[in-house]
């Protein structure tokens, strides 16, 4: 028995090679040549000269196809997980379980089955392969950091997962197994290294862009069809300090300067094996960790530097580690509905919260005083993210419906995903930075924007003051920087960084709460505020210069038309009390349910944190502002009187010593 055995070994090589010549002779200069003649691996026998030994056997071989003979893995693993994932990969089956057993690094790479006859017989490790895998080649068990193996890959999942590639459709080498299950095989040929790492597509196609194994059967939305998508575009080269960014071990050197996001496709932010972030097979923990190795304005020739605003005093926490892999929590497919209160835990801010890396196309927000520059449209960079449209209710009401959209076409249908009712319902969060008066928590902006309001700053819709006086006195010129009393705007022309660097606009960072372009507080519009938020748009000289010379009054809506009140009265304020914008005006100015966003501060005041007075004392005072009294859809602009607002008396209507005595 011993020498027939010995006799049909000797037969299989020659058989084996016949049957397989160009997969024998390709193996033979790759590291999986693991004889004695072997020169690529690492891992060599002391003696034995056959090639196939190590993996297959003519007899005796385990139940598994191909005349498996390599000692099998008796490793549980942790499969890959996400929870957008589709697929329901379990334990590794088919090819994939073959390969582990090499590859999970639990078993000598010399351990077989069956031992060659110059070996000896039965079960046995072969001279010289007593050591496991190691080094980046090995997977070990936890391939929770892998790309997903060993699940079914059909055309159901290919219509539950949009972004995938029917695998009837898949034409070429790049196929399911024989049971219809995507596994190790089905990416990597391991009897042939013609393309690097045993890879059954090269690293780069025809025309120089990478990753065509991955987009054979990933087909990501917008990625091909968005003209300019520059990260699938971008030729930008490593600057040579630090790690290059893009470097793909077998694809490029370390050092390479020339290594570009063009050429290493989706590998430039994913690693397929062992990914330093795990979940989603990304190459640093945390997406934000992945976009920042790029734009930290270092590294990356050409990359926008987004770190150094992410780095000032009042910012979205997209850095903070507590929140890295939460982004997908919030809507995983169509129809998934706003978190509830039992995760509000999860709450949080990511770059892919904002932005789709798939999408995302060169541009930035129009500047106001830009031509074409007062819209309140998505830029470019917001290309491909998903927001929501309100269904707007009536005058100053709660917004409890809303339809989500897979691609924005308004700034403020990404904002208001997470700033509105849609995201934390009647319960919203406290403000982190413990700045915002009344209760401490944050406001719901879809309620304050709401178009149907008496007044709201023109996000969502044009303004509802048309600048035009009672009698026809057009006083539009108050604001500059191209608005006009059409204009629209977005979001992000008060909330953005006005140091930031390469023109950046957006709420990554700033110094200013609440990521405000510039200050506004309590003292806006008194004197020494000429640099204040609210006269980036509004002529500072006609709402807080303090100045009232005759015909002035036609600047402003705040005027009189009586012989005593031809007077701007915003500078008249200013001018005899250095009253700030909020002591009439809201503290919150989104959007208000009276007209000028005009509060009242004594008889019933309205509540903080839009009625800022009882926060804020001016001059010796938090009782001031308008009474509530006052009708205010009454007066028209341009014909305020002094009795509107304050009573002949010492105290005035106001309940401000003094102010109804005062001259006009």
């Amino acid at each position: 028995m011993r020498a027939t055995s010995i006799v049909c070994k000797l037969l299989f090589v020659p058989l084996l090679t016949a049957l397989a010549g160009n997969a024998v002779a390709g193996i033979a200069n790759t590291k999986h040549n693991l004889s004695a003649g072997g020169t690529e691996s690492s891992y060599t026998a002391t003696s034995e000269q056959q090639l196939c030994v190590f993996c297959h056997t003519p007899h005796n071989a385990q139940p598994d196809t191909p005349l498996w003979n390599h000692t099998e893995s008796g490793a549980t693993y942790t499969p890959y997980t996400s929870t957008t994932l589709v697929a329901n990969p379990g334990q590794p089956t088919g090819t994939s379980k073959l390969c582990l057993s090499c590859h999970d690094g639990t078993v000598a790479i010399g351990s077989v089955h069956d031992l060659p006859f110059s070996e000896g017989s039965g079960a046995g490790v072969i001279s010289g392969l007593e050591s496991t895998l190691a080094g980046e080649n090995s997977l070990d068990t936890d391939l929770s950091d892998d790309h997903p193996i060993s699940f079914v890959y059909d055309d159901t999942l290919a219509i539950n997962n949009t972004e995938l590639v029917a695998p009837s459709v898949l034409s070429g080498d790049i196929q399911p197994d024989h049971n219809g299950e995507l596994q190790c095989s089905s990416c990597h040929d391991p009897h042939s290294d013609t393309y690097p790492k045993f890879l059954r597509a090269d690293f780069t196609d025809a025309a120089g862009y990478g990753s065509p194994l991955c987009r054979t059967c990933h087909d990501k939305s917008y990625w091909s069809s968005v003209a300019d998508m520059s990260h699938r575009e971008s030729t930008n080269q490593w600057d040579g300090t630090g790690t290059n960014p893009w470097h793909i071990p077998g694809h490029n050197l370390p050092n390479d300067p020339d290594s570009t996001p063009k050429a290493n496709g989706c590998e430039s932010c994913h690693k397929p094996h062992s990914g330093g972030g795990g979940r989603l097979l990304l190459k640093h923990d945390g997406e934000a960790g992945v976009c920042l190795t790029c734009h930290n304005g270092s590294v990356a020739q050409g990359s926008k530097d987004i770190d150094t605003a992410l780095n000032k005093m009042y910012v979205h926490p997209v850095k903070d580690p507590a929140y890295d892999g939460r982004h997908t929590t919030e809507r995983v497919g169509p129809g998934t509905i706003r978190e509830d209160a039992a995760n509000l835990a999860n709450r949080h801010a990511e770059c892919p919260d904002c932005h789709n890396p798939h999408a995302v196309s060169a541009g930035t927000s129009p500047n106001v005083g830009d031509l074409g520059g007062t819209n309140n449209l998505a830029s470019n960079v917001l290309k491909g993210s998903w927001g929501v449209e309100p269904g707007w209710p009536g005058l100053w009401t709660d917004v409890t419906t809303y339809t989500e959209v897979d691609d924005i076409q308004y700034q403020y249908q990404l904002c208001l995903k997470c700033h509105s009712y849609y995201a934390f319902g009647l319960s919203p969060p406290l403000d982190p930075y413990n700045e915002i008066g009344g209760d401490g928590k944050l406001t719901d902006q879809a309620k304050e924007f709401n178009p149907n309001n008496k007044s709201y700053h023109p996000v969502v819709a044009q303004g509802k003051n048309d600048f035009i006086a009672f009698d026809g006195v057009d006083y539009s010129g108050a604001l500059i920087n191209g608005m006009t009393p059409a204009s629209q705007m977005t979001c992000a022309e008060c909330h953005s960084d006005s140091q930031a660097v390469d023109g950046l606009k957006g709420p990554h960072g700033s110094d200013v709460w609440p990521i405000l372009w510039a200050p506004y507080d309590f003292t806006t519009g008194m004197t020494g505020t000429e640099n204040h938020l609210c006269f980036k748009c509004h002529d500072q000289q006609v709402y807080g210069g303090g100045s009232y010379s005759p015909g002035s009054e036609d600047q402003t809506g705040f005027s009189g038309r009586s012989q005593f009140q031809r007077k701007n009265l915003h500078n008249k304020h200013i001018a005899v009390r250095d009253m700030p914008c909020l002591a009439c005006h809201a503290a919150v100015p989104h959007g208000w349910k009276r007209r000028a966003f005009l509060v009242y501060g004594t008889g019933t005041p309205d509540p903080e944190p839009y009625n800022a007075h009882y926060r804020h004392e001016i001059n010796g005072s938090t009782i001031y502002g308008l009474n509530s009294g006052i009708d205010l859809d009454a007066i028209e602009s341009g014909n305020w009187q002094k009795s509107d607002c304050h009573s002949a008396s010492d105290a005035g209507t106001s309940g401000v010593t003094g102010v109804g005595s005062c001259s006009w």
